[in-house]
């Protein structure tokens, strides 16, 4: 009786050892996880609003964005934070023609859009006001 449970105990142990160790698996290494998404990038004419309270305008990575004139620009909230574009004066309320709308942007939630059409050649600038003082922008239409 010895002997049998010896033996099934040590056939017991061999198949314990030839499942956990064989087959050419991944050793059991789990491989490390997919790297996060590469950030939103802004399209081109476009501010992007981001986490960190500042209009960022498509690839300067300033606060400046300069466009031809009967170009239309566009607003995008990339944040999780509600923002707006207001206008600092009458000339650049003025300027900002239809898109979806004219003059101020007053509203933005998250993953909001505006656009305004520009004709005038001039500098206009515009601000959010919840998030002052350094939430600025400007637009340059040439």
């Amino acid at each position: 009786m010895r002997r049998i449970s010896g033996l099934l105990g040590a056939l017991v142990l061999s198949l314990s050892v030839m499942s956990c160790g064989g087959g050419g698996g991944d050793g059991g290494v789990t491989p490390p996880p997919p790297p996060p998404p590469p950030p939103a990038t802004c399209a081109a004419n476009t501010f992007c609003m981001g986490s960190s309270s500042f209009f960022t305008a498509a690839g300067t990575g300033s606060h400046s964005l300069t466009v031809t004139a009967g170009t239309t620009v566009t607003w995008t909230n990339t944040s999780n934070d509600t923002h707006n574009a207001l206008w600092d004066n009458a000339a650049g309320r003025a300027a900002a023609l239809a898109g979806d709308g004219s003059g101020d942007m007053t509203d933005f939630p998250a993953g909001a859009t505006h656009t305004r059409l520009f004709n005038t050649p001039g500098t206009y600038t515009f601000h959010c006001s919840f998030h002052p003082p350094g939430m600025v922008g400007t637009v340059i239409v040439n």
